[in-house]
C-alpha cells in the first residue's frame, strides 16, 4: 500500500541546492540527488540517507486540484504549490520523505499535509515526526 504526504506552499524553492540546504539546516542525514533540475521532478527521487541508498516518489501536483480531493481536511486557507511524496511500505522511504517534505515546508513557509491522519502538519510537528521515525529505522 502507497503512503502519501504532501507540502503545501505559496512559494517553490528554485533548485535542489536551495533544498539540501534546508535540509541541511534542520540537521537531518538526508541527501538529495540533483541530476534533475527542481522543476522537473516527477518520480522515484534518489537519496542518501546516513549514507545508505534510499528514495521516495516526489512530484509537484497541481494544489487547488489535490485540496479538493481531501474534502475533510482543513487547510486553513488555499495554498498555490503541492509537492507530493509516495512511498510503500520502506520505513527507510518513509523517513526520507518526512525529512524532504519537513525541510521543503520550513523552507518555504508552507504546512505538511499527513494524508494518515488526514491533518495538516507545521514545518516543527512534521520535524518531530522524523524525530519518533528515526527511532524505528537504523
Amino acid at each position: 500500500m502507497a503512503m502519501e504526504i504532501y507540502v503545501f506552499s505559496d512559494r517553490k524553492l528554485e533548485s535542489l541546492a536551495q533544498w539540501q540546504a534546508a535540509i541541511e539546516a534542520e540537521g537531518f542525514a538526508l541527501r538529495v540527488a540533483t541530476a534533475t533540475p527542481f522543476e522537473a521532478l516527477s518520480g522515484f527521487l534518489p537519496m542518501d540517507l546516513d549514507g545508505r541508498k534510499a528514495g521516495c516518489e516526489c512530484d509537484h501536483f497541481d494544489a487547488a486540484e489535490t485540496m479538493d480531493s481531501f474534502s475533510d481536511v482543513d487547510f486553513g486557507r488555499r495554498w498555490r504549490h503541492a509537492l507530493a511524496f509516495r512511498w510503500g511500505g520502506d520505513m527507510a522511504a518513509c523517513l526520507c520523505a518526512y525529512m524532504a517534505a519537513a525541510a521543503y515546508a520550513r523552507a518555504t513557509d508552507g504546512h505538511v499535509l499527513d494524508c494518515d491522519e488526514n491533518r495538516m502538519l507545521t514545518p516543527r510537528e512534521a520535524a518531530n515526526v522524523v524525530r519518533e521515525l528515526q527511532k524505528f529505522v537504523r
